[in-house]
C-alpha cells in the first residue's frame, strides 16, 4: 500500500470485500465445541452471506474493520472509508428504531451493535464517542432496560430477537457444569446486579443514615453470593478450566512489567469465549470482596481482611495469566520466548482485547486490588487501544473516572456479541 490511500490497481469493491474478510477474522469466534463455548459474533458471517455483501449488516462490518485497521496502521484513508459507511448507516438505523411499523428484525439489532462497536473503536481521550446512543437503540428495539443486566435477563428469558440459538432460554454465560446449588453464572450475576443497586442506595448517599442491621444483612448477602461464585468456579469440568502452558519470570530489563508480561503462570483456554466467562466470574468475586471489606470496615474497623486480600491477589493473578491468551497471536511462540523480548511481538485478534476490556477496567478501579496490579491493568488497556485499534481502551486506561452509564453501555454492546 502507498503511505496513505487506496492500494494501486485494486477496485473499491475488492477493498470492501477484503475489509469484510478482515472483520470476520478479527472479531468473530466460531465455537469449535458447542458443548463448551457460545463463541462471539459466531453467527455473523452466515448472516452476512444470507443478507448480501452490500446489506446494512455487511456495511456495518466493513465500517468496523476500516476503523480498526485505520487506527492500528495510522491510515486516515481507511478510517475515512469507515466513517463514510458509518454515516450512511446512521439514517436508516434511526428510521428503523423510530418507526415500529417497519418491524425491527435481528438485522436491525445487529446493525445497532456493530455501529456501537464502531463508536467504541473510534473513541479516544478527547472524544469519548457516542456508543451509548447505539446501546440505547438496541435496548429500545429489544424493549429492555438499557443496561448489561437488562440484556442478561433478555437472554435468560429467550427473547425472540436473541440470535444465538444456544443462548435462548439458557442464558448468556453458560458453562457445562452449574455451580453450587445448580446456579448458573447468569443467575449469580443477576443477583449481583440487585446487590450492587442495593449497596449504591445505602452507601453512595451521605444524607442517608446507616443502620447496623441493614449493613450487616447486606454483608451477609454479599458473603453468601461470594460463596456461590466459589462453588461455581470449583464445579466446572476440567475441559472448561484453564490449562497452564508456561511461566513468565520477572524481566531484568524493566522495573514494572509491560502488557502481557506479568510474572507468573500463563494459561490457555478452549477459546476466547471461555476465557471471557472465567474473567467475568473472577472480577465479579473481586467486586463482592471489595464490598465485603467496605461493609466490614464500617461495621468493625478492627476486622482482619488478610484472607480477602489474598483471595483478590489470586483472582487478579488468574486474570493476568489469561492476558497473553487474549492479546497474542501465537501463545506457544510467546511462551517459548520466556520474556526474552519484553514486548508482545505479534498482537492477536482485536476480539481478544474487546472481551478483556471491561473485566480489566472494573478490576483496575477496585480499592481492594493492590496498586501495582491496578497500574499493570491500565498498561494493558493502553496497549489494547494502541495495538488492537480499540480507541475506548485508551480512554479507560487514562481517564481518572468514567461515568457509570458510559461504561455500562460499552459492556452491554460487548456482551451483545454473545447473542449473535
Amino acid at each position: 500500500m502507498p503511505e496513505d490511500g487506496p492500494p494501486k490497481d485494486i477496485p473499491d469493491g475488492l477493498i470492501e470485500e477484503l475489509a469484510l474478510r478482515a472483520f470476520f477474522h478479527d472479531y468473530c469466534v466460531v465455537p469449535v465445541n458447542t458443548a463448551l463455548s457460545r463463541g462471539y459474533l459466531g453467527g455473523l458471517e452466515p448472516m452476512v452471506h444470507r443478507l448480501g455483501l452490500q446489506s446494512p449488516v455487511a456495511n456495518a462490518c466493513k465500517a468496523v474493520a476500516f476503523a480498526s485497521h485505520g487506527l492500528k496502521l495510522s491510515r486516515p484513508f481507511l478510517t475515512k472509508k469507515g466513517e463514510i459507511l458509518y454515516h450512511e448507516l446512521l439514517g436508516s438505523l434511526a428510521r428503523s428504531i423510530q418507526n415500529p411499523a417497519l418491524g425491527a428484525g435481528p438485522d436491525i439489532v445487529v446493525t445497532a451493535v456493530l455501529l456501537g462497536l464502531y463508536e467504541m473503536i473510534m473513541a479516544g481521550e478527547s472524544n469519548p464517542g457516542h456508543h451509548n446512543a447505539h446501546a440505547g437503540g438496541m435496548a429500545a428495539i429489544l424493549q429492555i432496560e438499557n443496561s448489561p443486566l437488562g440484556l442478561l435477563q433478555a437472554a435468560r428469558a429467550g427473547h425472540p430477537l436473541v440470535l444465538n440459538r444456544m443462548v435462548q432460554n439458557n442464558g448468556m454465560f453458560i458453562s457445562p457444569s452449574p455451580g453450587g446449588g445448580g446456579q448458573s453464572l447468569d443467575t449469580i450475576l443477576v443477583k449481583l446486579g440487585s446487590l450492587w443497586q442495593k449497596s449504591e442506595t445505602l452507601l453512595s448517599n451521605p444524607q442517608i443514615p446507616l443502620f447496623f442491621d441493614e449493613l450487616y444483612a447486606l454483608r451477609e448477602e454479599t458473603t453468601a453470593l461470594n460463596r456461590d461464585l466459589i462453588l461455581w468456579q470449583k464445579a466446572q469440568s476440567d475441559n472448561f478450566k484453564p490449562t497452564k502452558v508456561g511461566y513468565l519470570s520477572p524481566s531484568p530489563y524493566q522495573l514494572s512489567p509491560s502488557a502481557g508480561f506479568w510474572p507468573g503462570q500463563v494459561d490457555t483456554y478452549v477459546d476466547l469465549y471461555v476465557a471471557g466467562v472465567w474473567n467475568v466470574s473472577r472480577v465479579a468475586r473481586c467486586f463482592l470482596i471489595n464490598l465485603i471489606v467496605r461493609l466490614s470496615n464500617i461495621l468493625d474497623p478492627t476486622s482482619d481482611h488478610r484472607q480477602y486480600h489474598n483471595d483478590v491477589r489470586e483472582l487478579v493473578g488468574d486474570i493476568f495469566a489469561s492476558i497473553p491468551f487474549h492479546l497474542t497471536e501465537d501463545l506457544g511462540a510467546f511462551v517459548a520466548k520466556r520474556g526474552a523480548n519484553p514486548e508482545i511481538a505479534n498482537p492477536g485478534r482485536p476480539v481478544g482485547g474487546l472481551i478483556l476490556l471491561h473485566p480489566v477496567y472494573i478490576a483496575s478501579q477496585l480499592p481492594v486490588v493492590p496498586p501495582d496490579m491496578q497500574e499493570y491493568m491500565r498498561k494493558c488497556l493502553a496497549w489494547i487501544g494502541k495495538y488492537m485499534g480499540i480507541g475506548q481502551a485508551c480512554l479507560l486506561a487514562k481517564a481518572p473516572r468514567v461515568e457509570g452509564q458510559y461504561f455500562a453501555c460499552g459492556c452491554m454492546l460487548v456482551w451483545a456479541g454473545l447473542l449473535i
